[in-house]
């Protein structure tokens, strides 16, 4: 966790809770995805897909919360509001295609990162947002 020394304290809760979230997606997905293709003839996510499409999901919530707040500081740091509104603009759009290779790589390739693990995955940031904003405002 060196790495992150220098993130602010909501981005190191967001990570630290995510991956928490993660693990509570593997341990409680399992027998889920396990029961659901029980009863189906064909089984396109098995265990190990959905924990890597977990995983995958994990490490792109990590790398966009830190793209989140180099964003942020680079918009804070602009000059006016204007630079600041392109610069904003231009990260904001990094991210989003930045997050939907992500889920075009888990849907071409649904054998190795599962479809359904990686879009948990990813949502596992919207939930460690509101984790931080109940540790932030104690």
């Amino acid at each position: 966790m060196g790495l992150f020394k220098n993130l602010s304290k909501t981005s190191q809760i967001m990570i630290k809770s995510s991956s928490v979230i993660c693990l509570i997606l593997i341990i409680a997905g399992l027998p889920v995805i396990n029961l659901i293709y029980y009863f189906k003839d064909y089984q396109i996510e098995k265990n190990l897909p959905f924990i890597a499409g977990i995983l995958l999901g994990y490490v792109s919530t990590v790398i966009r919360i830190i793209m989140l707040e180099k964003s942020l500081k680079s918009t804070i740091n602009a000059g006016n509001k204007k630079k600041a509104q392109n610069i904003w603009i231009l990260l904001y759009t990094v991210r989003l295609l930045f997050t939907g290779a992500v889920l075009a790589l888990a849907f071409l390739f649904p054998y190795i990162f599962g479809p359904v693990g990686t879009v948990a995955g990813i949502l596992s940031m919207q939930v460690s947002a509101f984790i931080a904003n109940i540790f932030l405002t104690k």
